[in-house]
């Protein structure tokens, strides 16, 4: 199995570019918040992979990724071709996510949460 390795605008990089782009953690984090809702903690990050997580319905290789943590979970929400996809996505996610927590914060005891 080959890896193929990318730089941040997509096109293909050596392997030691890839090496490069890969201990560089500070430039291929693009965006990240950490959202506080209550005694909820939750972070969402969005990261150059340099490695393709496979292909987009476009054929592009998927290179951005949007990951939302918090103390037990860890979950990919988001992938992405370009970096302006990666950053509209992460806003977004930003958004659910912290609606999301607002609604469990705010709900009344006892009652389910809906999926």
């Amino acid at each position: 199995m080959t890896v193929d390795w990318y730089r941040a605008d997509g096109r293909p990089a050596t392997s030691d570019e890839a090496q490069r782009l890969l201990l560089d953690i500070r430039g291929r984090l693009l965006a990240q918040d950490v959202i506080h809702v209550g005694t909820q903690v939750v972070v969402v990050s969005t990261w150059f992979t340099v490695i393709d997580q496979g292909l987009a319905s476009n054929g592009r290789p998927l290179l951005w990724q949007t990951i939302v943590s918090d103390t037990t979970t860890h979950a990919d929400i988001g992938q992405y071709t370009t970096r302006e996809q990666a950053m509209r996505g992460h806003a977004e996610a930003v958004v659910l996510i912290s609606k999301r927590l607002r609604h469990l914060a705010t709900r009344p005891k006892g009652e389910e949460v809906p999926p």
